[in-house]
């Protein structure tokens, strides 16, 4: 590793244990509110563009709660698909979800979609959700994205590019945060990937394109 790999990593490891403990320090009336905001906005969002499907997540300790957006989601017809975690290679699956009882908890003690037999979705039947709503610790305005250091969405986004690339509409990736995550720049290595959107109780931010690795 270079010095300024190393230098990089410190960096990062620097600014998670900095914005863990600034999303830590709200208190769960903050962080309900805020989410709900941040929620709102996503929704009608979701109902401008018409997004049919979505890739969201399951929130985790003090992550933002998109759990008001998923349940929306499902009264207005959309496809949700949700991660699950396969730690042995380092990446995730997606399922299509229908309701919360059709989850239990799974990798890290994150509500996972239940196992089922033809749920998952392969490379050669991929069928892209319009939105990936994507959490994290830290984001910038340019789309930076500082996650918890173990690469699953970038491994998914790399596949993805790999697997569809000129076949298949990406989709449009949105951070959902709140404004104490907000930093001045992210540090980013080659391989991270910028977000499209971000979406905080303030509204929706559109990112920086010249930024983005994958466009």
């Amino acid at each position: 590793m270079t010095g300024d790999n190393v230098s990089l990593a410190g960096f990062k490891r620097e600014l998670r244990a900095e914005r863990t403990a600034v999303r830590d320090g709200l208190t769960a009336v903050q962080r309900d509110s805020m989410s709900a905001q941040v929620c709102g906005h996503a929704q009608r969002w979701l109902q401008r563009e018409a997004a049919a499907s979505l890739l969201a997540y399951v929130p985790f300790r003090s992550e933002l709660d998109c759990r008001p957006l998923i349940t929306a989601a499902w009264a207005h017809g959309r496809e949700v698909l949700l991660p699950r975690v396969i730690a042995a290679t380092g990446r995730m699956s997606l399922h299509a979800v229908g309701s919360w009882e059709e989850l239990a908890p799974g990798a890290y003690g994150i509500l996972e979609p239940l196992a089922r037999r033809g749920d998952v979705q392969e490379p050669e039947t991929l069928r892209l959700p319009d939105v990936v709503f994507v959490p994290g610790l830290a984001f910038d305005l340019q789309g930076g994205r500082l996650g918890y250091g173990r690469g699953y969405y970038d491994r998914l986004r790399a596949s993805w590019e790999q697997e569809a690339r000129f076949a298949l509409k990406p989709p449009v990736w949105i951070g959902l945060a709140f404004s104490q995550q907000l930093v001045p720049e992210v540090p980013m290595d080659d391989h991270d990937g910028y977000m499209d959107m971000l979406i905080t109780e303030e509204g929706l931010f559109q990112c920086r394109k010249e930024n983005k690795p994958w466009s």
